[in-house]
């Protein structure tokens, strides 16, 4: 589904001045229930966690426009202004989304944006939750990627909780939605009808795989500047969410049926090679599964350890994960978020 977006277009100087001579803080309040449904800020949103809406104007300078001399950026999750959260019942449609935005920024600074034909699209996010059915699973899951790795990025690790890389691309989060909806969202449902026992105990073993796709990989994608809103497809943003995790994850596009159980790792490798060679591998994969791939790296022959990596991904062999060697067994979870059914 699309989270957070951020989208640009041109102004005239009466709605410029509108909209920077406002308060710097609105909000939008359900009169019987008291909850709060949004506030429309003047400034940078807190994180993609942020229920807010941020409205922003400036010169056209900063996207090299020149129609009118001044833009208007609105930055926000239309998802979590409609419903308070965003783990499931999301939109797919890009245009809708972007319309509704624009609709709230009308109201709210009572004033006419352009036409949902004149806006671009600087940033979107997508996010996909899967239920794992289990806390423990999610948990596992996550931990078992302590040691993943992405060429040139700084890899944030969070135990049971997250994990983080941003780039200049785009950035990906792997994490526990349970956790980060306690510590960002749930405070703002209490003391309102929301029934967050039931929301609470439906997103118990909900992870959730999110790709921001920034701007330099919009223009990539699709060969332009300036990337209209309407022109934006949600299968193309999903190919890059799904390639940007394939290279995390150590996937290959048109070969996703892995093996990660030990015995049918080593019956696999007996089956392709001589026996000999099969425990060569079946030991270096062991090594790969418990210590990490960076630190097999550092230990291995240069030679050996690709020559090894490639015979292992040939028999589509797991190795996004590491283990605790002595609970291997437990902790493996068996799942493969390209072919496993989004949580809607």
């Amino acid at each position: 589904m699309i989270d957070t977006v951020k989208i640009y277009a041109e102004i005239d100087k009466t709605t410029y001045d509108i909209i920077n001579n406002k308060s710097i803080v609105k909000t939008a309040l359900n009169k019987e229930t008291g909850e709060e449904l949004y506030n429309i800020i003047n400034g940078h949103l807190e994180g993609s966690y942020s229920s807010s809406l941020s409205v922003r104007v400036n010169c056209s300078a900063k996207y090299h426009l020149t129609k009118t001399g001044y833009i208007v950026e609105v930055e926000g999750s239309y998802h979590k202004l409609q419903l308070g959260y965003n783990s499931h019942n999301g939109f797919y449609d890009l245009q809708l989304i972007c319309c509704g935005l624009i609709n709230i920024v009308n109201k709210g600074y009572n004033v006419t944006l352009p036409n949902i034909s004149e806006w671009y699209l600087q940033r979107c996010d997508i996010a996909v939750c899967f239920d794992l059915k289990s806390q423990l699973y999610v948990c596992n899951y996550i931990n078992n990627l302590s040691c993943c790795n992405y060429a040139r990025r700084k890899v944030k690790f969070y135990s049971n909780e997250s994990l983080y890389l941003s780039g200049t691309t785009t950035t990906l989060k792997i994490y526990n939605k349970l956790l980060e909806f306690k510590k960002h969202d749930m405070k703002k449902f209490v003391d309102t009808d929301f029934n967050l026992l039931d929301y609470i105990n439906n997103i118990k073993g909900f992870i959730r795989f999110e790709c921001e796709i920034k701007k330099k990989i919009l223009e990539k994608v699709y060969g332009v500047k300036h990337i209209k809103c309407i022109d934006v497809k949600y299968e193309e943003l999903k190919n890059v969410w799904s390639d940007e995790f394939m290279k995390l994850l150590k996937f290959v596009r048109n070969d996703l049926e892995i093996v990660k159980n030990r015995n049918e790792v080593f019956e696999r490798l007996k089956k392709y090679y001589k026996n000999s060679k099969a425990i060569n591998l079946y030991n270096f994969y062991l090594m790969c599964c418990t210590d990490g791939l960076d630190n097999v790296k550092k230990r291995v022959c240069k030679s050996v350890y690709y020559d090894r990596i490639k015979c292992l991904k040939e028999l589509n062999i797991d190795l996004s994960q590491k283990y605790d060697l002595i609970e291997y067994d437990n902790n493996i979870v068996d799942f493969n978020p390209f072919t496993y059914q989004e949580v809607v």
